[in-house]
């Protein structure tokens, strides 16, 4: 058990770690329009327009990432 439980933690602080929120850090979307297509976000921050079919566009600038 008391090896357990640091290994907990280090394996939270990566998970965290990898899935920190910095591809889309810096955009503050808004909700633009709503439609049978789906919902349109604008970004005034960086300018960026994304058409989403649900919930707020995953990365900054409509910019797909980098595998």
């Amino acid at each position: 058990m008391l090896l357990l439980a640091p290994i907990l933690i280090i394996g939270f602080y990566v998970a965290m770690y990898s899935l920190r929120t910095e591809k889309t850090g810096a955009c503050k979307w808004r909700q633009v329009n709503k439609d049978a297509e789906g919902v349109e976000w604008a970004c005034p921050v960086c300018g960026a327009s994304a058409r989403t079919v649900a919930g707020e566009p995953k990365h900054c600038g409509g910019q797909m990432p980098q595998l």
